[in-house]
Protein backbone atom coordinates (compact mmCIF):
# COMPACT_ATOMS: atom_id res chain seq x y z
CA UNK A 1 0.00 0.00 0.00
CA UNK A 2 1.11 3.55 -0.74
CA UNK A 3 0.20 6.50 1.49
CA UNK A 4 0.41 10.21 0.76
CA UNK A 5 1.86 12.54 3.40
CA UNK A 6 1.84 16.32 3.05
CA UNK A 7 2.02 19.48 5.17
CA UNK A 8 -0.71 21.89 6.20
CA UNK A 9 0.01 24.37 3.42
CA UNK A 10 -1.86 22.00 1.05
CA UNK A 11 -5.18 23.73 1.95
CA UNK A 12 -7.17 20.55 1.32
CA UNK A 13 -10.62 20.28 2.87
CA UNK A 14 -10.85 17.84 5.82
CA UNK A 15 -13.40 15.65 4.01
CA UNK A 16 -11.05 15.29 1.02
CA UNK A 17 -8.16 14.39 3.30
CA UNK A 18 -10.26 11.78 5.09
CA UNK A 19 -11.78 10.30 1.95
CA UNK A 20 -8.41 9.85 0.25
CA UNK A 21 -6.50 8.80 3.37
CA UNK A 22 -3.99 11.66 3.11
CA UNK A 23 -1.87 12.45 6.19
CA UNK A 24 -1.44 16.19 6.82
CA UNK A 25 1.43 17.15 9.13
CA UNK A 26 0.83 20.59 10.67
CA UNK A 27 3.37 23.36 10.29
CA UNK A 28 4.00 25.78 13.16
CA UNK A 29 2.75 29.35 13.53
CA UNK A 30 4.38 31.47 16.24
CA UNK A 31 2.15 34.26 17.54
CA UNK A 32 3.61 36.72 20.05
CA UNK A 33 6.12 34.13 21.29
CA UNK A 34 3.79 31.11 21.47
CA UNK A 35 3.83 28.20 19.00
CA UNK A 36 0.63 26.75 17.55
CA UNK A 37 0.19 23.72 15.31
CA UNK A 38 -1.48 24.92 12.13
CA UNK A 39 -5.02 23.58 11.86
CA UNK A 40 -4.76 21.71 15.17
CA UNK A 41 -4.22 24.32 17.86
CA UNK A 42 -5.07 27.29 15.64
CA UNK A 43 -8.02 27.49 13.25
CA UNK A 44 -8.11 29.76 10.23
CA UNK A 45 -11.07 31.62 11.69
CA UNK A 46 -9.18 32.35 14.91
CA UNK A 47 -6.05 33.42 13.09
CA UNK A 48 -7.57 35.84 10.58
CA UNK A 49 -9.97 37.36 13.12
CA UNK A 50 -7.01 38.30 15.34
CA UNK A 51 -4.38 39.04 12.66
CA UNK A 52 -4.76 42.86 12.69
CA UNK A 53 -4.37 42.89 16.48
CA UNK A 54 -1.28 40.76 17.00
CA UNK A 55 1.60 42.65 18.62
CA UNK A 56 4.09 41.24 16.12
CA UNK A 57 3.58 39.76 12.66
CA UNK A 58 3.31 35.99 13.25
CA UNK A 59 6.24 33.81 12.24
CA UNK A 60 6.11 30.35 10.70
CA UNK A 61 8.27 27.25 11.03
CA UNK A 62 8.64 24.11 8.92
CA UNK A 63 7.73 20.65 10.12
CA UNK A 64 10.55 18.99 12.04
CA UNK A 65 12.16 15.80 10.69
CA UNK A 66 10.82 14.04 13.79
CA UNK A 67 7.22 15.00 13.05
CA UNK A 68 7.54 13.78 9.47
CA UNK A 69 9.29 10.54 10.48
CA UNK A 70 6.44 9.87 12.90
CA UNK A 71 3.96 10.38 10.07
CA UNK A 72 5.86 7.87 7.92
CA UNK A 73 5.87 5.35 10.78
CA UNK A 74 2.14 5.86 11.27
CA UNK A 75 1.63 5.18 7.56
CA UNK A 76 3.52 1.89 7.96
CA UNK A 77 1.37 1.00 10.98
CA UNK A 78 -1.66 1.45 8.73
CA UNK A 79 -0.24 -1.04 6.25
CA UNK A 80 1.81 1.16 3.91
CA UNK A 81 5.28 0.13 2.80
CA UNK A 82 5.79 3.16 0.56
CA UNK A 83 5.09 6.85 1.07
CA UNK A 84 4.82 9.79 -1.31
CA UNK A 85 5.64 12.90 0.75
CA UNK A 86 4.52 16.05 -1.09
CA UNK A 87 5.46 19.46 0.31
CA UNK A 88 5.53 23.22 -0.14
CA UNK A 89 8.11 24.51 -2.62
CA UNK A 90 11.67 23.84 -1.47
CA UNK A 91 12.74 27.40 -2.37
CA UNK A 92 10.06 28.83 -0.08
CA UNK A 93 10.32 26.61 3.01
CA UNK A 94 12.51 24.06 4.73
CA UNK A 95 9.88 21.31 4.81
CA UNK A 96 11.34 19.33 1.90
CA UNK A 97 14.76 19.39 3.58
CA UNK A 98 13.21 18.09 6.80
CA UNK A 99 11.39 15.39 4.81
CA UNK A 100 14.69 14.33 3.22
CA UNK A 101 16.16 13.76 6.68
CA UNK A 102 13.06 11.94 7.91
CA UNK A 103 13.03 9.69 4.84
CA UNK A 104 16.63 8.65 5.53
CA UNK A 105 15.83 8.03 9.20
CA UNK A 106 13.01 5.56 8.45
CA UNK A 107 14.79 3.77 5.64
CA UNK A 108 16.23 1.25 8.10
CA UNK A 109 12.64 0.51 9.20
CA UNK A 110 11.72 -0.71 5.69
CA UNK A 111 9.70 2.40 4.84
CA UNK A 112 10.42 3.75 1.36
CA UNK A 113 9.71 7.47 1.10
CA UNK A 114 9.80 9.58 -2.05
CA UNK A 115 9.95 13.30 -1.23
CA UNK A 116 8.26 15.56 -3.78
CA UNK A 117 9.01 19.26 -4.05
CA UNK A 118 5.61 20.49 -5.25
CA UNK A 119 7.14 23.73 -6.52
CA UNK A 120 3.91 25.25 -5.24
CA UNK A 121 1.70 25.71 -2.17
CA UNK A 122 -1.99 25.86 -1.23
CA UNK A 123 -4.17 24.05 -3.77
CA UNK A 124 -1.39 24.15 -6.35
CA UNK A 125 0.19 21.56 -4.06
CA UNK A 126 -3.12 20.16 -2.86
CA UNK A 127 -4.08 18.97 -6.33
CA UNK A 128 -0.79 17.06 -6.57
CA UNK A 129 -1.71 15.29 -3.32
CA UNK A 130 -5.15 14.42 -4.69
CA UNK A 131 -3.66 12.99 -7.89
CA UNK A 132 -1.17 10.87 -5.93
CA UNK A 133 -3.75 9.62 -3.42
CA UNK A 134 -6.32 8.74 -6.08
CA UNK A 135 -3.72 6.82 -8.06
CA UNK A 136 -2.60 4.99 -4.93
CA UNK A 137 -6.19 3.91 -4.21
CA UNK A 138 -6.46 2.59 -7.77
CA UNK A 139 -3.36 0.46 -7.25
CA UNK A 140 -0.79 2.48 -9.22
CA UNK A 141 2.87 1.81 -8.53
CA UNK A 142 5.15 4.29 -6.80
CA UNK A 143 6.98 5.04 -10.05
CA UNK A 144 3.70 5.64 -11.89
CA UNK A 145 2.54 8.04 -9.21
CA UNK A 146 5.85 9.90 -9.25
CA UNK A 147 5.74 10.34 -13.02
CA UNK A 148 2.17 11.67 -12.89
CA UNK A 149 2.91 14.08 -10.04
CA UNK A 150 6.05 15.40 -11.70
CA UNK A 151 4.17 15.97 -14.97
CA UNK A 152 1.33 17.78 -13.18
CA UNK A 153 3.77 19.94 -11.23
CA UNK A 154 5.01 21.43 -14.51
CA UNK A 155 1.42 22.31 -15.44
CA UNK A 156 0.54 24.09 -12.19
CA UNK A 157 0.72 27.83 -11.57
CA UNK A 158 -0.62 30.26 -8.96
CA UNK A 159 -1.27 33.94 -9.66
CA UNK A 160 -2.17 36.12 -6.68
CA UNK A 161 -2.60 39.71 -5.53
CA UNK A 162 -1.62 41.10 -2.12
CA UNK A 163 -3.81 43.98 -0.99
CA UNK A 164 -1.06 45.43 1.19
CA UNK A 165 2.75 45.23 1.32
CA UNK A 166 2.80 45.53 5.12
CA UNK A 167 2.95 41.81 5.91
CA UNK A 168 5.34 40.94 3.10
CA UNK A 169 7.70 43.63 4.39
CA UNK A 170 7.61 42.48 8.00
CA UNK A 171 8.19 38.93 6.83
CA UNK A 172 11.22 40.10 4.86
CA UNK A 173 9.64 39.44 1.44
CA UNK A 174 9.86 43.09 0.31
CA UNK A 175 11.93 45.98 1.65
CA UNK A 176 10.59 48.33 4.30
CA UNK A 177 11.13 51.27 1.93
CA UNK A 178 9.11 49.60 -0.82
CA UNK A 179 6.35 48.76 1.66
CA UNK A 180 6.30 52.33 3.00
CA UNK A 181 5.92 53.83 -0.46
CA UNK A 182 3.44 51.12 -1.37
CA UNK A 183 1.36 51.88 1.69
CA UNK A 184 1.19 55.56 0.85
CA UNK A 185 0.17 54.82 -2.72
CA UNK A 186 -2.09 51.87 -1.84
CA UNK A 187 0.00 49.64 -4.11
CA UNK A 188 -1.28 46.12 -4.87
CA UNK A 189 1.43 43.55 -5.61
CA UNK A 190 0.84 40.76 -8.10
CA UNK A 191 2.97 37.62 -7.93
CA UNK A 192 3.15 34.20 -9.53
CA UNK A 193 4.35 30.90 -8.13
CA UNK A 194 5.49 28.27 -10.59
CA UNK A 195 8.19 25.62 -10.46
CA UNK A 196 9.12 26.72 -6.96
CA UNK A 197 9.83 30.38 -7.69
CA UNK A 198 7.77 33.32 -6.43
CA UNK A 199 8.10 36.10 -9.00
CA UNK A 200 6.62 39.63 -8.91
CA UNK A 201 4.44 40.31 -11.95
CA UNK A 202 3.28 43.88 -11.48
CA UNK A 203 2.40 46.64 -9.03
CA UNK A 204 -0.81 48.58 -9.52
CA UNK A 205 -2.54 51.48 -7.79
CA UNK A 206 -6.09 50.16 -7.44
CA UNK A 207 -7.70 46.87 -6.50
CA UNK A 208 -9.86 46.91 -9.62
CA UNK A 209 -6.81 47.22 -11.84
CA UNK A 210 -5.11 44.51 -9.78
CA UNK A 211 -7.96 42.09 -10.46
CA UNK A 212 -7.78 42.89 -14.17
CA UNK A 213 -4.04 42.20 -14.26
CA UNK A 214 -4.42 39.02 -12.22
CA UNK A 215 -7.08 37.68 -14.59
CA UNK A 216 -5.02 38.68 -17.62
CA UNK A 217 -2.09 36.68 -16.24
CA UNK A 218 -4.28 33.68 -15.43
CA UNK A 219 -5.69 33.62 -18.96
CA UNK A 220 -2.19 34.03 -20.46
CA UNK A 221 -0.96 30.85 -18.75
CA UNK A 222 0.30 28.51 -21.51
CA UNK A 223 -1.66 25.30 -22.03
CA UNK A 224 -5.29 24.29 -21.70
CA UNK A 225 -6.71 24.68 -18.16
CA UNK A 226 -8.22 21.60 -16.57
CA UNK A 227 -9.69 23.66 -13.75
CA UNK A 228 -9.13 26.74 -11.59
CA UNK A 229 -9.24 27.09 -7.80
CA UNK A 230 -9.98 30.39 -6.05
CA UNK A 231 -7.82 31.24 -3.03
CA UNK A 232 -8.07 34.08 -0.51
CA UNK A 233 -6.91 35.32 2.87
CA UNK A 234 -10.36 36.44 4.14
CA UNK A 235 -12.19 39.75 4.01
CA UNK A 236 -15.19 41.05 2.08
CA UNK A 237 -14.31 39.64 -1.33
CA UNK A 238 -17.74 38.67 -2.66
CA UNK A 239 -17.64 41.20 -5.51
CA UNK A 240 -14.11 40.19 -6.44
CA UNK A 241 -15.15 36.54 -6.62
CA UNK A 242 -18.08 37.46 -8.85
CA UNK A 243 -15.69 39.18 -11.27
CA UNK A 244 -13.26 36.25 -11.25
CA UNK A 245 -15.98 33.64 -11.75
CA UNK A 246 -17.59 35.57 -14.59
CA UNK A 247 -14.32 35.59 -16.52
CA UNK A 248 -12.94 32.16 -15.70
CA UNK A 249 -15.95 29.83 -15.54
CA UNK A 250 -16.56 30.04 -19.32
CA UNK A 251 -12.96 28.83 -19.83
CA UNK A 252 -12.72 25.97 -17.31
CA UNK A 253 -14.50 24.69 -14.17
CA UNK A 254 -13.79 26.25 -10.79
CA UNK A 255 -12.95 23.39 -8.45
CA UNK A 256 -13.81 23.36 -5.61
CA UNK A 257 -16.81 25.58 -6.34
CA UNK A 258 -16.27 27.80 -3.30
CA UNK A 259 -13.14 29.90 -2.63
CA UNK A 260 -10.61 28.36 -0.25
CA UNK A 261 -9.16 30.27 2.71
CA UNK A 262 -5.39 29.79 2.70
CA UNK A 263 -3.57 28.48 5.74
CA UNK A 264 -2.23 30.97 8.32
CA UNK A 265 1.26 29.86 7.23
CA UNK A 266 0.59 31.67 3.94
CA UNK A 267 -1.73 34.36 5.31
CA UNK A 268 0.83 35.66 7.79
CA UNK A 269 3.01 36.74 4.84
CA UNK A 270 0.22 37.87 2.53
CA UNK A 271 -2.10 39.62 4.97
CA UNK A 272 -5.89 39.99 4.69
CA UNK A 273 -7.82 40.64 1.46
CA UNK A 274 -5.37 38.64 -0.63
CA UNK A 275 -6.85 36.81 -3.60
CA UNK A 276 -5.41 34.30 -6.03
CA UNK A 277 -6.07 31.60 -8.58
CA UNK A 278 -4.45 28.19 -8.79
CA UNK A 279 -4.31 26.94 -12.38
CA UNK A 280 -3.96 23.25 -13.23
CA UNK A 281 -3.52 22.52 -16.94
CA UNK A 282 -4.36 19.34 -18.79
Amino acid sequence: MIKVVTDSTCDLAPDVVQQLGITVVPMVVNIDGKDYLDGVELTREQFYASLPNYHDIPKTAANSPGMLADAYRAAKAQGASQVVSIHIARKVSGVCAAADIAAQDVQVEDIEVRVVDSGSMSLGMGWLCITAAEMALRGATLDEIMRAVEAQREKTRIVAMADTLKYLAKGGRVSALTAGVGGLLQIKLLVELQNGAITPIDRVRTRGRGLERMLDEVKKTPGKPLHYSLLHSTGDLAKDFDVVRAQLQPIAPINPPEPVVVTPVIGTHFGPLGIGVAIVNE
